[in-house]
């Protein structure tokens, strides 16, 4: 277990023995008490048939009955003092309510106090009373009240101790000498009688600590279940809704490994130079790792893009990665966190497509003609390098009614099937080669159908598959002619898959 989880399960099982030690010391004074009270009769009633069974009781021998049986006489004074105290701390914890540190030191002064009773009606000559009577108070508080080990032994060392150091120093009735091999014997058999006290504690401490980490570990779980449950409707509250009008559309898939991932998208909006249309801005992004420590992360990068697009709608693909590339390098990089990523934008009245590839998988540009040209990575991933070293590189290319542009996340790419060989990048490219779809957008479930299919056992990555696309109905677009070097489109050598 970690700090905080042993910390705050430490501190729950403190609470939880303190109010269960309250509530177990009135059951066990209550008990004690009443068996007090029992056994205070049946000494009274023993005390006085012995006085009726004296001859001619005139004062003298009433005196000689009565001063006869110290033992009897004592029996009955400890029976009314032990009762008294177990009855007085019973009312002192009812009515009072003190803190719970007196009440564990009032159970032990309770307990020491039996020792010490029995330990002076030993003195006196009495053959069942010492450690006898102590060993069955202290099992029963061994049964009642939940003390530790450790907490159970602070009174069997006190009345062992001084049970033990009287018999060896020869101060019993007993005709035998100090230190003698016979008093040695009589006290080990006299500290034996604490272990079944010492076994019940131990036994009754370890059930309850692991019956209470599995309800706090449950309980916990629970709750982790119920925050992921809040958190990837919060997280997929970030993702853009699906678009299927307009003259530039997308749709997308997305599986993350856990309930919540690393991969996202982010959708903008943007007009045209001319201002008779709209273009259509997408930003793929993989951040490192799984789970919930890549999602905050990807919380993090959403806040940065929205405050990018909401500076400037217009900006183009390559900044847009050179401000996240900043971004990642000032508040991630330092982590050993680093993104891909992959900036696109559909311009649909010149026919334009202008993107950056920070790292990331190749995207796929399918025509209406069915040719597939590979969108390589053009700059290192986001973080890698310094803002000055970073380049993006944007690139342009055509992008007709009926054309189609497919990305993906490394979650793709990278699913092994039972032998070991991932789907790749030519995996990949075979898919999209070996299918003619007439329906547009349908090849995000059919990308992540083929994925599933080639993977051997759960996914290993998040997965996030996007289609952006131009009706193939959609009117002819007024085009800007592009020069060879836009057409060109060269992948940079620091493409990196995360």
């Amino acid at each position: 277990m970690n700090a905080p989880y042993t910390s705050e399960f430490h501190h729950e099982f403190a609470s939880q023995t303190r109010r269960l030690l309250r509530r177990r010391f009135i059951w066990f004074t209550a008990v004690i008490g009443g068996f007090g009270l029992i056994t205070l009769s049946v000494l009274l009633l023993a005390f006085v048939l012995s006085l009726q069974q004296a001859e001619d009781p005139d004062a003298e021998q009433f005196a000689d009955a009565v001063l006869g049986d110290v033992s009897m006489i004592m029996a009955l004074l400890v029976s009314v003092l032990s009762t008294l105290f177990y009855l007085g701390s019973l009312i002192f914890v009812v009515v009072w309510k003190p803190r719970d540190a007196w009440v564990l030191r009032l159970s032990f002064i309770l307990v020491i106090l039996d020792g010490v009773f029995g330990l002076m009606l030993r003195q006196l000559g009495g053959d069942f009373w010492g450690m006898h009577i102590f060993a069955i108070s202290y099992t029963v508080a061994a049964v009642f009240l939940p003390w530790s080990v450790r907490q159970a032994l602070i009174p069997a060392i006190t009345v062992v101790g001084s049970n033990t150091v009287l018999r060896l120093a020869g101060l019993y009735p007993e005709n035998m000498t100090a230190f003698s091999l016979l008093g040695i014997v009589w006290s080990l058999l006299g500290a034996a009688s604490i272990l079944p006290g010492l076994t019940i504690c131990w036994w009754r401490q370890s059930s309850r600590l692991r019956s209470s980490q599995f309800s706090f570990i449950q309980r916990r779980y629970g709750e982790v279940r119920r925050e992921l449950t809040d958190a990837r409707r919060i997280h997929e509250a970030m993702f853009p809704a699906p678009r299927n009008h307009g003259e530039v559309r997308f749709t997308y898939r997305y599986q993350p490994m856990r309930q919540i991932g690393g991969d996202y998208l982010h959708v903008a909006h943007s007009p045209t130079d001319c201002g008779t249309g709209e273009r259509l801005c997408v930003v793929v992004l993989d951040v490192t790792g799984h789970g919930i420590p890549a999602a905050l992360n990807v919380n993090r990068l959403y806040g940065e893009l929205a405050r990018v697009f909401g500076e400037d709608p217009c900006i183009e693909p390559g900044e847009v990665l050179r401000l996240l590339n900043r971004y990642v390098r000032l508040t991630m990089s330092s982590h050993s966190v680093y993104v891909t990523g992959l900036a696109v934008r559909v311009d649909p009245v010149r026919g334009v497509l202008e993107y950056a590839n920070a790292g990331h998988p190749p995207a796929f540009h399918i025509g209406v003609d069915g040719t597939i040209d590979q969108i390589d990575s053009t700059t290192f991933l986001l973080g890698a390098v310094e803002d000055i070293e970073f380049e993006p590189n944007t690139r342009r290319q055509a992008f007709s009614p009926g054309d189609r542009l497919v990305a993906y996340t490394d979650g793709a790419t990278e699913a092994q099937n039972e032998d070991g060989r991932m789907l790749g990048i030519r995996g990949m490219q075979g898919l999209l080669a070996s299918q003619t779809l007439q329906s547009e957008g349908a090849w995000p479930p059919i990308i992540l159908s083929a994925v599933d299919a080639h993977r051997d056992g759960p996914p290993a990555d998040d997965t996030l598959i996007i289609e952006v696309f131009r009706p193939a109905s959609a009117a002819g677009a007024r085009r800007t002619p592009l020069t060879e070097p836009e057409r060109a489109g060269p992948a940079a050598e620091a493409g990196v898959s995360l």
